[in-house]
C-alpha cells in the first residue's frame, strides 16, 4: 500500500512490495493486517492452485469488496441521522453513528466489521470499541487524511431532512397527530358505509335462509 520511496505524502518513505517488484502482488491491507484475510488467501491457493480475484489494488474481493459503511453495526443509526458529535457525549454513550467524528468506514473497503480481530469478536475493532475507523485499509485514506476529518461517503450522504441528533426518533408533533387522527377517523367512516353498502346490496340479491319481514 505504499508508495514511490520519497513520496511527500509517505512520512516513512516506505513502497509496496509490488512496486519494488515490479509485478502486480496479492495485498492483504491493514493496520495491522488481519490474519483471517491473509490465511484464507493461502487456504485458496493450497486449495485451487490459484490465488483469489482481486481488485485493482490486488485486494482479494473475498475480504475488500465491500464499504466497510455496508455493514457496521452502527449503521442503522447513520440511516436515522443519529450522530456522536463529541467523545463521551449522549450520542456517542449510547453507540451512535462516529461519521461526524471522522469515522472513514464510508470509503474504506474492508470486512472488518464482519470477523472482528482476533478471537474476540466482532466488537474487537475500533468502531466496535467506540473509535472511528481510520482507513487502514485504503489507499489514499488511512495515514494520509486526518483521523477525525469527515469521509467521502461512496454510497449515500446524510439529508438535510435528517433530525439533529439531539432529537429523539419516533415522535409525532401535536398537528401530527390531529392530522393522522383526521385521516384515520375518515377511513373509519368510508369503511362503515362501504360495509353497509354492501351488505344492503347483499340482502338484495340473496334471499335464502331468510324470514319474510312481517307487514305491518
Amino acid at each position: 500500500m505504499g508508495r514511490h520511496a520519497g513520496h511527500r505524502s509517505e512520512p516513512d518513505r516506505a513502497s509496496s512490495v509490488a512496486e519494488v517488484l515490479g509485478k502486480p502482488v496479492v495485498t492483504i491491507p491493514g493496520c495491522p493486517p488481519n490474519p483471517y484475510n491473509f490465511l484464507a488467501t493461502v487456504v485458496h491457493f493450497l486449495t485451487f492452485g490459484s490465488l483469489p480475484a482481486v481488485d485493482a489494488l490486488g485486494r482479494p474481493l473475498f475480504a475488500y469488496s465491500r464499504l466497510i459503511h455496508e455493514n457496521c453495526e452502527r449503521r442503522a443509526h447513520f440511516d436515522a441521522g443519529r450522530f456522536a458529535i463529541e467523545f463521551g457525549d449522549e450520542g456517542h454513550r449510547k453507540g451512535y453513528c462516529l461519521y461526524k467524528l471522522g469515522c472513514k468506514g464510508p470509503e474504506t473497503y474492508a470486512n472488518c466489521p464482519v470477523i472482528g480481530f482476533g478471537d474476540v469478536g466482532e466488537v474487537s475493532w475500533p468502531v466496535g470499541c467506540g473509535h472511528p475507523c481510520i482507513g487502514c485499509t485504503e489507499k489514499g485514506v488511512g495515514f494520509t487524511k486526518p483521523i477525525h476529518a469527515l469521509a467521502k461517503v461512496k454510497n449515500i450522504e446524510p439529508p438535510a431532512s435528517y433530525p439533529r441528533v439531539s432529537e429523539e426518533q419516533g415522535k409525532v408533533s401535536l398537528g401530527g397527530a390531529a392530522l393522522l387522527a383526521a385521516v384515520a377517523g375518515a377511513a373509519a367512516g368510508a369503511a362503515f358505509h362501504v360495509a353497509k353498502k354492501l351488505d344492503k346490496n347483499d340482502g338484495g340479491t340473496k334471499s335464502e335462509g331468510k324470514k319474510p319481514r312481517a307487514e305491518p
